[in-house]
């Protein structure tokens, strides 16, 4: 898994760059990879509301469409779901939210956060807290406007390091295994839709020889379901602990310091 860069090596010494991946092809081809499957389960997530109340509640959609932010749309199907779904259901839902929202954590620093290299160990993609950065801008200019002519370089330098505790380094096999779980979100999402409107499946049901009763149908996506690492992983700490298992909404704007999302 990713670590603050200080964590992997000692004394890094971090240069922020924005061609980081300019000779690093097969990152480059893991980030695009990341952007790419995230748009997916986005778009999944946007017309989950569908499947929750059905194509007839022409006013909550309209309603919901109107909704500007990721996390404000999350809240209302989650509104929604406490409605229109059994107990058992709602586990469900939660456990799906769940995994799209452990699984974004990358993609989100990828979008928002500071690209940059370490110059020991140059196969890194390095990524740095905007908040982090933010601060240390601030302390530079305060520094600067309040010195004199011919001030102390050292202070001047000192008062410009990073803090490394708040740049993460991602090897090859990070991004990897992100994409890895990118792809098995995005799975479970199809399912999920599935398996709360199994109404696509029963049209096309007589095209494949397949079962056309609901019942059927979302018994047997339940299992494939929970046959999914996430999925069952998630499940499993929502039904030990329902109380503090409550998914934080998935967002697309920048993470907060230390890399919540």
């Amino acid at each position: 898994m990713p670590q603050p860069i200080n964590k992997i090596l000692p004394n890094p010494r971090v240069i922020l760059d924005t061609d980081v991946l300019q000779d690093k092809p097969e990152l480059a081809a893991l980030v695009v990879k990341i952007f790419a499957v995230w748009a997916n389960i986005e778009r999944r997530l946007s017309v989950l509301l569908v499947h929750l109340l059905g194509a007839d509640q022409v006013h909550a959609h309209a309603i919901f469409s109107i909704l500007q932010t990721q996390g404000l749309q999350t809240k209302a199907m989650e509104a929604a779901a406490k409605s229109a779904l059994s107990s058992d259901d709602l586990e469900m839902f939660n456990a799906y939210l769940t995994v799209t929202n452990a699984v974004q954590k990358t993609r989100n620093r990828l979008a928002h956060w500071s690209w940059g290299k370490c110059q020991q160990r140059p196969d890194l993609l390095v990524l740095g807290d905007p908040d982090s950065l933010k601060e240390r801008d601030v302390r530079v200019a305060a520094h600067v406007q309040t010195s004199r002519p011919g001030g102390s370089l050292y202070e001047l330098a000192q008062t410009g390091l990073f803090d490394l505790s708040r740049f993460y380094g991602y090897t090859k096999e990070d991004l990897e295994r992100e994409v890895r779980d990118l792809l098995e979100a995005d799975q479970i999402g199809f399912l999920f839709q599935n398996y709360l409107d199994p109404s696509f499946t029963v049209v096309h049901a007589g095209y494949f020889d397949e079962p056309d009763d609901p019942k059927v149908i979302r018994a047997q996506v339940s299992q494939q379901l929970n046959e999914k690492r996430l999925f069952r992983e998630a499940l499993d700490r929502i039904r030990a602990n329902p109380k503090s298992a409550r998914p934080q909404p998935p967002i697309s704007s920048p993470p907060s310091a230390g890399g919540s999302s």
